[in-house]
């Protein structure tokens, strides 16, 4: 590449993502590969969270459709039978208390 064939910016960009872009085009060198490392970092970590988060039970997987009140959605589910009967049991930490609920299923 030449000096006079400077890369121009992906159009595909909104306002504020142009913006950054337009800062970071006055660093030297050394700057932008240091940038560009941590953004490939960045992409590929929120590309593996994304793939966690659709690895998630789902309601189809065992999981109810809501949780009770008073228990976070973040409660870990699991399916408990005792007596012969199924009960959901729902499972969360709040500071340093473990909590638990059993609704029947």
């Amino acid at each position: 590449m030449t000096a006079d064939d400077r890369p121009s910016p992906p159009a595909a960009l909104d306002r504020t993502h142009r913006e950054a872009l337009a800062e970071l085009e006055s660093s030297d060198p050394a700057t932008l590969r240091t940038a560009s490392r941590y953004l490939e970092t960045l992409a590929a970590w929120k590309e593996d969270r994304t793939a966690d988060d659709e690895a998630k039970p789902t309601p189809a997987d065992g999981e109810p459709d809501t949780y009770p009140d008073g228990v976070p959605d973040r409660a870990s589910v699991s399916v408990t039978e005792i007596a012969g009967t199924e009960y959901y049991y729902y499972q969360w930490r709040e500071g340093d208390e473990i909590r638990s609920e059993t609704v029947r299923r």
